[in-house]
């Protein structure tokens, strides 16, 4: 019999960022409560099997899954082309200075847009490295580990929607939206009960780790500019530059949080990150 996932074991073990996408074991099946909370944010499901093949769910999304694995960033069960971005024709053996831009162009690796990708893979790495540190204070403090999680989410969905072209969806955290994020990091004050910050030595290890994404969120914002700027200062993907910056806004509000629950023990409502 297969095993269920709820919609309370959802939201204790995964970043549930909208438009993001958890990874479930192969072979579970979701509640309806679980199925109904995942249609609302619009978040994708894979299964994993005990091999670490990726697979999508069936027609029905009941967890069974299809028989071919899936790439696990980009969903495609294709090989892929190598064609030339320059000359267009195919290359017949890749060398190590080349890599694949999409499904079928190759590039070299100094392109800027995978330049970009190099920034968002060290981000992440870094991202899930203080999650482990934090997990003492996630203990404590369940609001931190949710809304990290849901940072490392959107990470991912920022990752796959350059590779694959598809738009990228706002920010969220917990229940607050881009909007929500955006105000929250021009007036802390107003809603934090605590004005900004210049991190230093006092704040504490958990501020100084999360100000370290803040900064490498900030370095990815101008690979991302420089990557996408057109010749009439226009952006081609505007949604990910602003993507990036609102995340390195999420954590600057991330560790403005961390720093009032360390010293008052409680953070004032906020719209319910949970």
């Amino acid at each position: 019999m297969p095993s269920w996932i709820t919609e309370t074991s959802l939201r204790a073990e995964h970043g549930l960022a909208h438009g993001s996408e958890v990874h479930l074991p192969e072979g579970v099946r979701l509640t309806p409560s679980a199925s109904q909370l995942l249609a609302e944010r619009k978040i994708r499901v894979k299964y994993i099997g005990d091999d670490g093949r990726v697979f999508l769910p069936d027609e029905t999304e009941a967890g069974a899954n299809q028989k071919a694995s899936v790439h696990p960033l980009t969903s495609a069960n294709a090989r892929p082309g190598n064609r030339c971005s320059v000359c267009h024709s195919q290359v017949e053996k890749k060398t190590e200075l080349l890599t694949l831009l999409d499904s079928e162009r190759l590039v070299p690796k100094t392109h800027p847009r995978i330049a970009l990708r190099g920034k968002l893979d060290t981000l992440i790495s870094q991202t899930v490295w203080v999650q482990t540190q934090f997990a003492a204070s996630f203990e404590k403090y369940p609001v931190l580990r949710h809304a990290l999680a849901d940072l490392r989410s959107f990470m991912g969905n920022l990752l796959r929607s350059e590779v694959t072209g598809d738009v990228q969806s706002e920010i969220s955290m917990g229940n607050l939206d881009d909007e929500t994020i955006h105000r929250i990091s021009h007036h802390p004050l107003k809603y934090l009960g605590h004005d900004h910050i210049v991190p230093e030595l006092r704040h504490g290890a958990n501020v100084s780790l999360l100000n370290v994404l803040r900064a490498m969120a900030r370095e990815a914002e101008l690979d991302a500019c420089r990557a996408f700027q057109t010749d009439n200062f226009e952006l081609t993907r505007p949604d990910i530059v602003q993507g990036l910056n609102r995340l390195s806004s999420a954590i600057y509000v991330l560790m403005l949080m961390t720093l009032v629950v360390e010293s008052t023990g409680s953070l004032p409502e906020l719209g319910g990150i949970s």
